[in-house]
């Protein structure tokens, strides 16, 4: 999610907590004048500061409630996540920005909790007062997610929304210590403060140590342990005991400015003008759009430098794929840029669709994988193209671990399975060394056993390197 997305975000969200306060505020005031003062005779007054610090907890609460409930549908009936700190493993293993996004979103979504208690009733100057008001008001969202089916119960928003609201509890407390100038205000303003440095260096150190080490990580690694308890493992393959040394090798990676450069190229050396790209970037790829007539856009990863080039005039009247000869198929792809190794297998898919694979093509010091995909279409042009053929370079040999050692990881429950339901069967048919792209642009090896659990074939994947 990027910075112009977060703030509409928020600004619709906000929004609707203004419009909300507004709607609460003339109720309240139609009860309190009307009810209260003249029919009831009621004669107690609110203070300047319950009502300020009151209506911006109101206008939070709604703010909070709007982001929770409406900004998505019911789509997670009953679905649960109890399992401690996973969202943090799954982060790491993706490293993506999005992935970190929504944990200190969570963490941050809280902080005016506990920013404005304080402020409203001295009752949460008072730490555990604010972390129970906190614990509750986050498990009632939770239960009403899980009840609703609009998001999911999750023990670790609850932690990043307690989390949150400690941090905001220890802000203001800090500033009304510096305020009232009391005794050691130092000690106590580092006190307050020290749920906010502790989650800083906690980030700062989960960063600096990802950004310091050599490989990156594989996103299909497990998050949590599965319980095999009950689980019946049957196991239909021999399994070597060997420690081998493998080689490791390195995709290119592009930035948004190289990306860009690249992109700008392919477009003119198609005779396309590239002057006004629109560019949508992410933290993973860049979406490049040429409008006009017709309109031509480039998904372009950074890691690897595949891309996918669509030229929209394949919608226009009377335009439709068609077959070609492969010969002339190879030519027109040679315009492109793209020459198709002699040891790519070519696979006929729909009418006018190909598709070319290279499965670990070793030579030399390179090792070519991936496929290239393209639709040829009647006026004998290509309109769709996928390339998702990389060539890695051979960085280093690395020890793996034994096919008996990741089966051990693997019977542990050291394994990703996208369904949280307990398994009762896993029956392993096949085990094999392959390799998986890591966040930092890294072929790693990675062992795969081809499997059914519970019906069903699954690939689990477990990490190769020691």
């Amino acid at each position: 999610m990027r910075i112009h997305e977060l703030l509409h975000f928020f600004k619709t969200y906000f929004l609707f907590g203004v419009m909300g306060l507004i709607l609460l505020a003339l109720l309240g005031a139609f009860g309190y004048y009307i009810l209260y003062k003249r029919i009831l005779k009621g004669n107690k007054k609110f203070s300047k500061k319950q009502v300020i610090f009151g209506g911006l907890f109101i206008a939070y609460v709604l703010m909070v409630f709007g982001v929770t409930f409406l900004s998505r549908g019911a789509h997670f009936q009953g679905s649960m996540n109890t399992h401690f700190l996973s969202s943090y493993r799954e982060a790491w293993n993706s490293f993506n920005l999005r992935s970190w996004q929504f944990i200190i979103l969570n963490i941050f979504m809280f902080v005016p909790f506990g920013f404005l208690l304080p402020l409203l009733q001295e009752r949460f100057h008072k730490i555990y007062n604010t972390l129970i008001a906190a614990l509750l008001f986050t498990i009632f969202i939770e239960l009403i997610q899980l009840k609703t089916g609009v998001g999911i119960f999750e023990l670790d928003d609850i932690f990043n929304n307690v989390l949150g609201a400690l941090i905001g509890h220890g802000i203001i407390m800090s500033l009304l210590s510096i305020i009232k100038s009391s005794k050691r205000k130092g000690l106590k303003v580092i006190g307050f403060l020290s749920p906010l440095i502790m989650t800083l260096v906690v980030f700062i150190s989960i960063f600096t140590y990802y950004e310091n080490k050599e490989l990156g990580n594989i996103p299909q690694a497990y998050i949590y342990k599965i319980s095999l308890k009950n689980t019946n493992v049957e196991l239909n393959a021999s399994l070597k005991d060997n420690k081998d040394l493998v080689q490791i090798y390195k995709a290119p990676v592009y930035t948004k400015e190289e990306s860009t450069l690249w992109v700008s190229a392919f477009f003119k050396s198609q005779g396309i003008d590239a002057s006004n790209i629109e560019i949508d970037a992410y933290s993973d790829n860049s979406l490049f759009w040429r409008r006009g007539e017709p309109t031509y856009s480039i998904r372009f990863d950074y890691v690897g430098g595949t891309y996918r080039f669509t030229d929209f005039s394949s919608f226009d009247e009377k335009i439709e794929p068609m077959n070609i000869e492969e010969n002339v198929l190879i030519d027109t792809l040679g315009d492109f840029g793209i020459k198709i190794p002699k040891e790519a297998e070519l696979i006929t898919q729909n009418k006018g669709s190909y598709q070319w694979e290279v499965d670990k093509l070793i030579e030399g010091d390179t090792l070519l994988d991936g496929a290239i995909t393209c639709t040829y279409f009647n006026d004998h042009t290509i309109k769709e193209l996928n390339n998702n053929l990389i060539t890695y370079t051979r960085v280093k040999e690395v020890s793996i671990i034994s096919e008996k050692e990741a089966f051990e990881a693997l019977v542990s429950g050291k394994f990703r399975y996208y369904d949280d339901k307990d398994i009762e069967n896993i029956t392993i048919r096949d085990i094999s060394l392959e390799y998986i792209l890591d966040t930092k642009g890294f072929y790693q090896p990675a062992y795969s056993f081809a499997s059914m659990i519970d019906g069903n074939d699954y690939s689990i994947i477990v990490p190769a390197i020691k």
